[in-house]
């Protein structure tokens, strides 16, 4: 399958995911949920967009009033383990075989840390280290994460949702969303040229937002670094007014997300500002910002909006890509899944 063919699969991969977690994996959620809700408290660990599809769940857990947190494994598996204690462990991975996770489902074991798995294979060595294991039921994408992090997302959501004692409701929230993705694809699509020009410099790009939209500044810059090389910088909005903002001038270009509720006010007043000091923006919310170029969403959750914020950022990077020489999905050092901590996997011996 090409990156082409993930970007456009992702409607019928999110259906799926959420259909097959509707009929098939109750027991396994509500075992899950159990083991949290005993802890009392859950940290997320993953890595890249493992790691970036673990927010919105647990933005949306910290807003009931459930703790959480997300973890980047690489640093977990070493200083910032034993903080990890005393609450439930949930990996996310999509192969469930990448070094840091798999270390990390050991180390847990060893210690007696509740471990739920989520991942696409659940017969991995991570998936088979768990207590709980829940798989995703996501498609998997040809080499860089697409429509798997849209089913990793959704599922840590519903997962989420089992703690709150709320799934019914996150389901048809979820069953919103994809209703909506070919619309969000083709609206991204009409902004397609105009995108490739605003970007198309040798500037960095900012990808600006809060709460849960965090997730779709991290998940964009990934996928603009790895498919089309392009230097990105994700941030929480609320940081880049505390210092960054000196970087804007003329040639300063930002991917902003305005999300929902009370954050998506402060963004708001954000776009403007930069706008009005000279910087250009492509601008994804249901506000229209004059000047910058916009994308407007549907009204959703804002947990449930970085499914499809991500999507004119996948776009954009397929596009930069093409335009810079590149095939969209092929990589010169990584592989699909990383199983060693140290060296360049796909790095040419010199000859």
């Amino acid at each position: 399958m090409s990156v082409w063919n993930d970007i456009l699969s992702q409607k019928d991969n999110l259906n799926l995911v959420i259909e097959k977690h509707s009929s098939e994996s109750r027991q396994d959620m509500e075992r899950a949920a159990h083991i949290i809700m005993s802890a009392g408290r859950v940290t997320y660990a993953g890595v890249g967009s493992g790691l970036n599809a673990t927010i919105p769940a647990c933005t949306y857990l910290m807003s009931k009033a459930f703790p959480a947190e997300y973890i980047d494994a690489t640093e977990a598996v070493y200083e910032l383990f034993p903080g990890i204690k005393g609450g439930a462990l949930v990996l996310n991975t999509r192969s469930g075989e990448t070094i840091e996770l798999v270390k990390l489902a050991e180390m847990a074991r060893k210690a007696g840390i509740p471990t739920i798995a989520v991942t696409n294979e659940p017969g991995s060595k991570v998936g088979r280290r768990a207590d709980v294991c829940i798989p995703t039921y996501s498609r998997w994408d040809d080499l860089v994460v697409i429509s798997a992090y849209g089913g990793m997302l959704a599922t840590e959501l519903i997962l989420a949702s089992y703690v709150t004692g709320e799934p019914e409701s996150m389901l048809g929230d979820l069953r919103s969303a994809a209703s909506q993705t070919e619309t969000t694809i083709d609206l991204a699509l009409e902004n397609r040229e105009k995108a490739s020009v605003l970007f198309g410099g040798r500037d960095p790009v900012y990808l600006l937002g809060r709460g849960a939209s965090i997730a779709s500044a991290s998940a964009g810059a990934l996928v603009l670094e790895e498919m089309s090389r392009k230097v990105s910088v994700p941030m929480a909005g609320g940081l880049f007014r505390q210092g960054p903002i000196e970087v804007v001038d003329d040639r300063f270009r930002a991917i902003v997300f305005e999300g929902a509720g009370q954050l998506s006010l402060l963004n708001v007043s954000l776009g403007h500002d930069l706008e009005s000091m000279g910087g250009r923006i492509y601008w994804i919310g249901r506000t229209h910002i004059p000047g910058a170029l916009n994308l407007k969403l549907p009204e959703l959750p804002g947990h449930i909006l970085p499914l499809l914020e991500v999507i004119p950022t996948q776009l954009l990077a397929f596009d930069l890509a093409k335009n810079k020489g590149y095939e969209p999905g092929s990589v010169q050092y990584i592989q699909k899944v990383i199983t060693t901590e140290s060296g360049v996997p796909n790095q040419k011996p010199d000859l």
